[in-house]
């Protein structure tokens, strides 16, 4: 969302929308970042959408990769669910694919009221071909989304967010993604207060080396394209991906086309199985700006843990055990913004598991 400050300095300027709409993923990634306030409680394993649950290592020799997830180790590592407050995630077994959650805040700067209380169901066929989750909040705000898998290679994906109260969180969205042995593509059409139409093409060139590509249109001053092109190379426990982007630039005077090209590298490499080092250096032109991420990720059977700490004066750390209790905290230095949180998970045993 755009700053007071930066409204105060271009006031004939609408940046607002667009830089909402530069800001947001214009394609899902594997391991997104989980918006406590907006997302469901942490089902149980066998009800946990592939996205959401645990990272685990993952062949390369496997066929091609989606263009969104060429970096998904390093996402793993420094995309972070960092809340503030006290949290709990509890859930009910409604059938075997069926389960009711509900989520609580307490002491939340998320919203004036400082708490949060939100419910809804998630079900999820026998064959994990089928997914719906559905949340509502007593803040006004409904969403939810599906998934549908067809065939070997083939899924639909559709998603919604509406909000009585506040306009900007009305979202939706809707996406097929075909994923071959050697080509992955994937098209998209979405709402977020203008309307994004986006494609995305990978190629597995050689065993370790894939290459991919994306363009996304944006109708806003007319039609606004955004477009990214990225490498990938993977060989035993080293992981390197290389991606260049260019957008318009949100700060430049109305009327004009300027745009701004930015190269992003990450190196993840596998220590071991369950732990995992990375970084990201970017840089972007014409605005000569720069920043250097370093994180690590320790994977347990049921539990995670991430630390980050990066150049523009941010350090984090998120434990989660998702069965349990979790811990979040971020304290970035430059703005004085100091973010603690405990999460406490209550989930119904699983059949034949020791009470």
């Amino acid at each position: 969302m755009e700053s007071p400050a930066a409204s105060q300095e271009r006031p004939t300027f609408r940046p607002s929308r667009l830089q909402r709409l530069l800001r947001r993923p214009t394609f899902p990634r594997l391991a997104p970042v989980l918006r406590c306030e907006e997302v469901p409680a942490t089902p149980l394993p066998e009800l946990l959408p592939e996205a959401e649950a645990p990272p685990a290592p993952r062949a390369e020799e496997g066929g091609a990769i989606q263009f969104e997830q060429f970096s998904r180790e390093w996402q793993g590592i420094s995309q972070q669910d960092n809340w503030d407050g006290f949290r709990i995630e509890a859930s009910n077994q409604v059938t075997k694919f069926l389960q009711a959650a509900h989520t609580l805040f307490l002491g939340t700067q998320l919203r004036p009221e400082q708490y949060i209380y939100q419910f809804g169901p998630a079900f999820q066929s026998e064959d994990n071909r089928t997914m719906l989750v559905a949340r509502m909040g007593l803040d006004g705000g409904v969403n939810g989304r599906a998934v549908q898998k067809v065939g070997s290679g083939l899924e639909l994906k559709a998603s919604a967010n509406s909000s009585l109260v506040d306009p900007q969180r009305n979202m939706h969205d809707a996406s097929v993604d075909y994923t071959g042995s050697s080509i992955a593509a994937g098209g998209k059409i979405a709402w977020q207060g203008a309307w994004l139409f986006g494609g995305a093409l990978s190629m597995k060139v050689l065993p370790q080396l894939q290459l991919g590509g994306d363009l996304t249109l944006v109708a806003v001053n007319g039609v606004m394209p955004i477009t990214q092109v990225a490498m990938r190379w993977a060989e035993g426990k080293d992981i390197f991906t290389a991606t260049v982007s260019r957008t318009p630039n949100p700060r430049a005077p109305p009327g004009t086309k300027e745009n701004t090209h930015e190269a992003r590298l990450h190196y993840v490499r596998k220590v071991t199985d369950r732990l995992a080092l990375g970084t990201e250096y970017k840089i972007s032109v014409p605005d000569k700006e720069s920043g250097l991420q370093m994180g690590y990720e320790y994977t347990f059977r049921q539990a995670r843990v991430q630390g980050l700490l990066d150049t523009d004066g941010k350090v984090s750390c998120c434990v989660s055990d998702f069965v349990g209790f979790g811990f979040s905290g971020m304290i970035d230095y430059f703005r004085g913004d100091y973010k603690f949180g405990v999460v406490m998970h209550v989930l119904p045993p699983q059949d034949g598991a020791p009470m």
